[in-house]
C-alpha cells in the first residue's frame, strides 16, 4: 500500500500553499520564493483550479504540491514541486499517473506542462508517463539599452492585445503566452502600440521588466514594425534590465537577437500529453 495521497490546495490557505510551495523547490534550477500575494496572481493569470490541484502527502504530511490549471478541455500541470527530503521516493511518478487519472475523469482531452531542459530527471519523469515534446522554450536578457527614438507610443487597454494575439498570434503559444493570460495582466503591466504593432511589459518603472509579448498584425509582418516600437519602448523607459521568460517559443528567437538581447543558459521544453 502506498504511503502517498492527494488532498486539495483547496483545504489549505493561500499562505499555507505559498509556504509550502517555496519550500517544495528549494535547491531547484530556479528557486523559487513566494508569498500569498504573488500565489493569487499566479492562480488569476494561468487559470489555476485550486479544486482540483493538489497537497501531496505522505504518511498525512505535506511533501509537496501539483498546481492544476484548467481552460476547456485542456489543463496544464503549472508546478510540481516536491520537498528535498521526499525527492527520489517515487512519488513523482506517483502523483504525475494520479493526476493524468483525474483529468481523463474530467473529461479533458490534453495535458500541457512546462519543465526546464536541464533538469533530466524532470525531462525522463514527464517522458516516463507520456508526455511529448512540443517546442523548446527559450528566454533573453537585455541590460541598459542605449537607445534613442522620436517614435510615439500609444498606450493601450492589455485586453486590446490579448484579443489581438488570440486572432493574429502563434497558434499553439505556451499557456502563459496565449491571449486567454495576457487578457489578465493588469497594471502595472502595460501595453504599447505603435502602427500595426503591439507589445505588452510588466512594470516599467523598476529595473527589471519583462517583456511578455510583442505582436505585430499578420498583414503588415516583415516590414520592420516590431522593433522599431520595442526600440521606442526602451527608449521611452531607460537604465532597464530587460527580460523575456523562457517561455518564448524557440523559433521567434531571431526577432530578439536582432533587438540585441543575449539568450539565457537555461530553456524550457513544452510538452503536451493526449488523454
Amino acid at each position: 500500500m502506498t504511503p502517498f495521497s492527494f488532498k486539495p490546495a483547496l483545504s489549505f490557505s493561500l499562505p499555507e500553499i505559498a509556504a509550502l510551495f517555496t519550500h517544495s523547490f528549494e535547491g531547484y534550477f530556479v528557486p523559487i520564493q513566494i508569498n500569498d500575494v504573488v500565489l493569487q496572481t499566479i492562480i488569476r493569470r494561468d487559470g489555476v483550479d485550486l479544486a482540483e490541484s493538489r497537497v501531496l502527502l505522505k504518511d498525512d504530511n505535506p511533501i509537496g504540491i501539483a498546481l492544476i490549471a484548467r481552460r476547456g478541455w485542456t489543463s496544464r500541470l503549472a508546478a510540481m514541486g516536491i520537498v528535498t527530503e521526499a525527492r527520489h521516493s517515487g512519488v513523482g511518478t506517483w502523483a504525475m499517473k494520479q493526476l493524468i487519472e483525474e483529468a481523463r475523469a474530467r473529461g479533458e482531452k490534453e495535458m500541457l506542462l512546462e519543465v526546464i531542459e536541464q533538469n533530466t530527471a524532470g525531462v525522463k519523469l514527464y517522458q516516463k508517463v507520456g508526455f511529448k515534446t512540443v517546442r523548446r522554450l527559450v528566454g533573453f536578457k537585455l541590460e541598459n539599452p542605449q537607445v534613442e527614438s522620436k517614435e510615439k507610443i500609444e498606450e493601450i487597454d492589455i485586453r486590446q492585445l490579448a484579443g489581438l494575439v488570440t486572432a493574429d498570434g502563434l497558434k499553439n503559444l505556451p499557456w502563459q503566452l496565449s491571449g486567454e493570460s495576457l487578457a489578465q495582466h493588469t497594471p502595472p503591466s502595460r501595453a504599447y502600440r505603435l502602427n500595426d504593432a503591439y507589445c505588452l511589459i510588466s512594470n516599467p518603472e523598476v529595473e527589471h521588466v519583462t517583456i511578455s509579448s510583442v505582436l505585430v498584425k499578420a498583414g503588415s509582418r516583415g516590414a520592420g514594425q516590431g522593433s522599431i516600437l520595442m526600440r521606442a519602448v526602451f527608449s521611452r523607459f531607460p537604465n532597464k534590465v530587460w527580460h523575456v521568460s523562457a517561455i518564448l517559443p524557440e523559433e521567434l528567437s531571431a526577432f530578439f537577437e536582432k533587438m540585441g538581447m543575449k539568450r539565457e543558459e537555461l530553456s524550457q521544453l513544452q510538452m503536451s500529453l493526449a488523454l
